[in-house]
């Protein structure tokens, strides 16, 4: 019981230190089950970053979501992360990306690309003094979208929510999950965060 304490706490300062940087998150439409066309944007006004989902179709291989995202020099993508049933190609549009994939550092300039294999922890930094866009491909795109318009929706206006964070990344478990807690341990934890959301009316998963 101690060390589900603990890791409760280790988890809820992940979500903290990510989320106090997205309360300023303005999306563009807040229900998951009724997306905006495209593109559409959503902006964090503290730093200036923002994704552009640009295209939901299919091509000969398959489904896919087309995303922007761009990132003043500075700043970084949060916490690493890790898509469990999707491979994740990014090229670099505009700036210098240090990527970050299984804790080696790749360092990419415009033009230059990477492929993020199903699995594997990886996150983003704008290393460089100018703007950094990059554009990724998500294959299959599954409910990626979704799951990151409600993380925007449970940490804007205010003090952000961890009950409903846990609850979204509950929820959106096929699609996203932090890489910096072992799953089997985070799993247990997220679903017990999750029911408490719901008990005290604070989950956003409609």
């Amino acid at each position: 019981m101690c060390g589900m304490v603990r890791l409760a706490g280790v988890l809820l300062d992940r979500m903290e230190s990510r989320t106090d940087t997205q309360q300023s998150m303005v999306p563009d439409g807040s229900s998951n089950d009724d997306l905006p066309g495209y593109p559409n944007t959503i902006e964090d006004v503290s730093t200036g970053a923002s994704i552009s989902f640009l295209e939901d179709s299919v091509d000969e291989q398959g489904a896919y979501l087309l995303m922007e995202g761009v990132l003043p020099p500075g700043i970084d993508s949060g916490p690493a992360r890790l898509h469990p049933r999707a491979e994740a190609h990014s090229e670099v549009v505009a700036g210098q990306a240090d990527v970050t994939v299984r804790g080696e550092i790749h360092t990419l300039l415009p033009g230059e690309s990477l492929t993020i294999e199903i699995g594997e922890a990886h996150s983003i930094r704008n290393s460089g003094t100018d703007t950094l866009v990059v554009r990724t491909t998500l294959r299959p795109p599954g409910e990626f979208e979704g799951a990151i318009r409600a993380l925007y929706e449970a940490s804007a206006g205010g003090e952000p929510d961890l009950l409903a964070v846990a609850a979204v990344l509950s929820h959106y478990r096929a699609d996203v999950r932090l890489a910096v807690i072992p799953w089997w341990l985070q799993r247990p934890l997220l679903s017990v965060l999750a029911k408490i959301s719901t008990v005290l009316g604070q989950n956003p998963i409609r």
